[in-house]
């Protein structure tokens, strides 16, 4: 166990009783990207963008009420010029900072891995060429470069694939890539019935079964002490899901989900969700810019009664106390 794993076990324990508690943000700097992966739609979708004094604003009350940890992601969130000043207000506010990316702009500027504690590199192939087909020329190496970059700065490096029907073959080599340097792994099935998904390409996509066996997958690889990022439990549960066309499951009945309690999705403009599969749909978000706390308070009633997505499950699992969840925490 770690200092940073005390400290956040106490305000945990400090919080968790509060009427809000955000221990978990997952922030969307911005919709823009300087890549155009064949799967992702994401940087043709307009907002508005909350500006640097706006975040930071945010950000100083997130830490206030007891965030633990903020996860900035886009499109490529480093595009923002201010992305290393945000971090810092993050991390001044006493908030673990990590950053879901292309990796690009970090290989040129690798300065910016010095304002975050975790790196979540998006890679889909161990092989240049296939990896570059489906994200761009040149992504592979450049990523590459800055998972060395971030390994050389002692940050945690966790490398995040999409898996379709052509990348499926390269999920063991990547995970293979992964024990060699040190890295953890995770394997997502590439999401169709999602707002920023292309349906152009839709046909790259996996089918119920094969999305099923490669969570089971997942979940042999864990027991058998592969650096998976989650737990077998939450790959088990993911794999039990059946029908992955469906992201979620509503209720009639409020939702008991930490998506709204402990964890919290705040999109580019300001509005605050319950989690990022949220967005598109009939949910009435609030600004954080007008009042946070009220739309952290708006967040929490929802009728989302289920979903499949591994890290939203590992997240309930955690925030639910259960040891094989806490245990990932601890060991990172």
């Amino acid at each position: 166990m770690r200092l940073h794993h005390l400290k956040m076990a106490a305000t945990f324990a400090r919080r968790r009783l509060s009427d809000v508690h955000p221990f978990e943000i997952q922030a969307s700097l911005l919709n823009a990207c300087n890549l155009r992966c064949v799967y992702c739609k994401c940087p043709t979708v307009k907002t508005e963008l909350m500006s640097t004094a706006q975040w930071q604003s945010v950000l100083a009350e997130l830490g206030q009420l007891g965030a633990l940890r903020i996860k900035f992601q886009g499109g490529e969130p480093t595009l923002r010029s201010d992305f290393a000043e945000l971090a810092r207000s993050a991390r001044r506010a006493g908030i673990r900072t990590g950053v879901t990316t292309n990796g690009q702009r970090m290989a040129e500027e690798p300065e910016l891995l010095d304002e975050v504690d975790e790196v979540v590199f998006s890679l889909d192939a161990a092989e240049p060429e296939i990896n570059d087909r489906l994200r761009g020329q040149g992504t592979h190496e450049k990523v590459m470069t800055a998972i060395s970059e971030a390994k050389a700065r002692d940050r945690l490096v966790v490398i995040n694939m999409v898996v379709s029907r052509e990348t499926l073959p390269q999920v063991e080599p990547m995970l293979e890539m992964c024990e060699t340097r040190g890295l953890l792994f995770n394997a997502q099935p590439m999401v169709v019935a999602w707002h920023y998904a292309d349906f152009g390409a839709s046909e790259l996509a996996l089918d119920n079964g094969e999305i099923r066996q490669l969570h089971q997958q997942l979940a042999t690889w864990k027991r058998a002490g592969r650096p998976m990022i989650f737990s077998a439990k939450t790959y088990e549960r993911s794999a039990r899901w059946s029908d992955y066309s469906r992201l979620k499951e509503t209720s009639e009945q409020p939702s008991k989900c930490v998506a709204g309690r402990d964890y919290f999705h705040i999109e580019p403009n300001g509005d605050v969700y319950p989690c990022g599969f949220f967005a598109a749909e009939s949910f009435t978000p609030l600004s954080a810019v007008k009042d946070l706390k009220a739309a952290l308070r708006n967040a929490r009633t929802h009728h989302c009664a289920d979903c499949w997505h591994a890290y939203l499950n590992e997240r309930k699992a955690a925030f639910g106390l259960q040891p094989a969840a806490i245990w990932q925490v601890l060991s990172r």
